[in-house]
């Protein structure tokens, strides 16, 4: 637990400074099943993801996710493109698809603790704006202040957790290898400053490792329970080009909350 505390405390102290942020990877959420045995579906529905898992035996798995992100919703004004939040770049679009294979097995008779390890492979891209396009000229396009990029992620994320008819918790700890390419950027995209733009360029010259640990926690009945879930994303190196971090175009923390459903055999038995 030390050694976890040790390795988030980087990503704690960056959210003062988050504020300048220009996102083009924001890591989908991690889907955490939990499955008990041959035959179970679960699925997550939030507002951003979308997540399903089904178990074809009594140990093995597969899940498919998505992700789209696209927070104008959350804010009035669309030519307001200063990165202002705390948390997250109010400009991102894009998301990822992905899909996984994986091994179950409960740890007691009761079936109520599980031990589970999935390992997939996804693909995504996202997109952001410059601070600066909201000072651009009038009818200045968009596209010459956008950031692009695309990505492959493989990952593997062992996971332990309590399965409950009424409530369900779980710690996952993913390890995602990203490979960024087909960076783009408009030619007004810090145009006072050369060496940011090559620090930008740089971000797809190497596989980017990430530990990405997630807390879960599942309440309702049966069927239908409210999901909440914390997750960090740490990147693994820390690079500077150009005097600036490459890290900082990763966001490091996210909140998401939803809906999950499970049909599953021992779900309908906790009812009798």
């Amino acid at each position: 637990m030390k050694q976890i505390i040790r390795i988030l405390l980087p990503v704690l102290a960056v959210l003062g400074l988050a504020s300048c942020s220009r996102d083009i990877y924001v890591p989908n959420q991690v889907n955490a099943p939990l499955l008990k045995e041959k035959n179970e579906f679960k699925a997550n529905l939030s507002l951003s993801n979308w997540q399903a898992a089904y178990a074809i035996t009594d140990n093995i798995a597969v899940m498919v996710n998505g992700q789209y992100v696209s927070r104008g919703i959350f804010f009035d004004d669309d030519n307001d493109t200063d990165n202002d939040d705390l948390f997250i770049d109010k400009n991102t679009r894009g998301g990822i698809i992905e899909g996984a294979v994986g091994f179950f097995k409960p740890l007691d008779a009761r079936k109520r603790m599980i031990f589970d390890v999935y390992a997939g492979y996804g693909n995504g891209a996202f997109k952001t704006l410059d601070g600066n396009f909201n000072s651009a000229e009038p009818g200045t396009p968009a596209g010459n202040y956008t950031l692009r990029t695309q990505f492959n992620k493989f990952f593997v994320q062992p996971a332990i957790g309590f399965s409950h008819k009424v409530v369900e918790a779980s710690f996952t700890s993913r390890f995602s290898l990203v490979k960024f390419y087909n960076q783009s950027m408009g030619v007004n995209v810090f145009e006072s400053d050369e060496n940011r733009r090559l620090n930008f360029m740089q971000i797809s010259e190497k596989v980017r490792p990430f530990f990405e640990p997630a807390f879960t926690i599942k309440a309702g009945y049966r069927y239908v329970k409210w999901f909440g879930q914390l997750m960090f994303s740490v990147p693994m190196n820390d690079e500077t080009y150009s005097g600036y971090e490459v890290n900082e175009y990763f966001q490091p923390v996210s909140l998401t909350m939803g809906v999950s459903i499970n049909f599953g055999q021992w779900v309908r038995d906790a009812g009798k």
